[in-house]
């Protein structure tokens, strides 16, 4: 079952909205679940995992087939409020909606298992840039975290992945010690592709342990949705 949930962001000072997938049985039930945060691209909304990803129906066979654990998907609006002289993708608007609003707001109106071992945080180009700044970068909050389709360092700019280490060289050096699991996909047509180099050398330099999956075609909906299949399995294990 998918359901809207709008909520108040004072972080952002808007109202917002996200699509939240809960298991077969939930609406019957008293268990507690994980709760994966899933993030769209930037030329999509908070429903496109559904209406074009088909999370839903991926996650539902992956269940019934015993592959995957019935979990939570929480699918926030990836995009904020435009501010003057702001990048899309390099700013803390999305964190601070994410972490200090939404998650709150899930843990409180669904029956979520409040852990980092329970949370997980994906997301594909623009909801992979999200992950890679909101989600590797709090391992006190996600213990699994996936990455498709995006990277640092896009068009050789090495000092985007030297501000990103300098910011967040603590969180990095933790990540390495707690999270569970790391994933990253990548087609070998992506316009993004030579994002890979460095961002899996950051993986390295930090003994951040990974799993890096390369694959055919490009920047499409294909991939993404044969990432979600792959990726969703190896969750909360």
């Amino acid at each position: 079952m998918v359901s809207e949930v709008e909520y108040w962001s004072p972080a952002l000072g808007v109202k917002r909205r996200a699509h939240v997938y809960t298991p077969p049985g939930y609406m019957n039930g008293k268990e507690r679940y994980p709760v994966l945060y899933l993030v769209h691209g930037a030329g999509d909304s908070d429903d496109s995992w559904t209406s074009v990803g088909h999370a839903h129906y991926i996650l539902d066979n992956l269940i019934a087939q015993g592959r995957a654990k019935p979990m939570i998907v929480v699918m926030p609006f990836g995009h904020t409020p435009d501010r003057p002289g702001v990048d899309l993708l390099a700013n803390e608007d999305f964190g601070n909606d994410l972490i200090k609003v939404l998650i709150p707001r899930i843990e409180a109106q669904f029956r979520t298992i409040n852990t980092p071992d329970a949370r997980a945080m994906a997301g594909l180009s623009m909801g992979g840039a999200h992950t890679i700044r909101n989600g590797l970068t709090h391992p006190d909050l996600f213990h699994y975290v996936g990455i498709f389709s995006m990277g640092l360092g896009w068009q050789g700019d090495l000092t985007q992945v030297a501000r990103y280490e300098e910011a967040n060289d603590a969180a990095l050096k933790r990540a390495a010690q707690d999270l569970k699991f790391l994933y990253y996909a990548m087609g070998k047509d992506d316009f993004l592709y030579g994002t890979v180099a460095p961002t899996r050398g950051i993986f390295e330099k930090y003994h951040i342990a990974h799993l890096y999956n390369e694959s055919e075609g490009g920047h499409t909906w294909i991939n993404w949705r044969r990432y979600f299949a792959d990726f969703a399995p190896r969750l909360f294990r």
